[in-house]
């Protein structure tokens, strides 16, 4: 499982061209067809704001907590406040073959107590060791990492990981230089005459 609502929510006001300047980045909540947009939501009303920017302070207060080693009690019972409203029905439901499966339907009642009802099903999902941020020093971008080894280092190859190689290659071009130029390589004595 991919914690996508999760991801969505703590990286929603993050640059993502972090490298330019300067870096402009609108609040995708400011308004009910932004936030609709940035969320993935069909349609959110103005008097619904409030509690989506307050979801997602609490996400990032949350992610921020959980990758700093931090205790995360507080942003986890606001979170479970705000996911309060969502409730599910059980439905028993019989297929071809006379199998019994239970479906759970889940009433949607606000935009924000639907999606803090999906993250804290994600958090509860997922290897919390496998959330990471960006280790390009430029990109504060968090991301799940669902490599077999656990060892994914950027959010992305690219641009991230591809500049980030890049910038330590050229790092240590110059300093290649720099040691050439300062004289510390063996260059024999001069000759002398008699």
């Amino acid at each position: 499982m991919t914690p996508d609502t999760l991801l969505r929510l703590a990286n929603l006001t993050v640059p993502r061209k972090p490298d330019r300047r300067p870096t402009l980045h609108p609040d995708p909540l400011a308004g009910p067809a932004t936030a609709a947009q940035a969320l993935g939501l069909r349609r959110v009303e103005a008097a619904q704001l409030t509690d989506l920017r307050e979801l997602h302070e609490t996400v990032v207060q949350l992610v921020d907590g959980l990758l700093g080693g931090r205790p995360v009690p507080r942003p986890a019972a606001r979170l479970t406040t705000l996911a309060g409203p969502s409730s599910a029905t059980v439905r028993l439901e019989v297929t071809e073959n006379q199998n019994l499966r239970a479906q759970l339907d889940w009433s949607e009642p606000t935009p924000a107590a639907t999606l803090a009802r999906r993250v804290a099903l994600e958090l509860g999902e997922i290897d919390l060791a496998r959330l990471k941020r960006c280790e390009r020093p430029a990109c504060n971008l968090v991301f799940y990492d669902a490599t077999r080894p656990g060892t994914q280092r950027w959010h992305a190859d690219s641009p991230c990981g591809n500049r980030e190689r890049q910038r330590r290659h050229r790092a240590a071009s110059r300093a290649g230089l720099r040691a050439a130029d300062d004289g510390s390589h063996d260059v024999p004595p001069p000759l002398k005459r008699p």
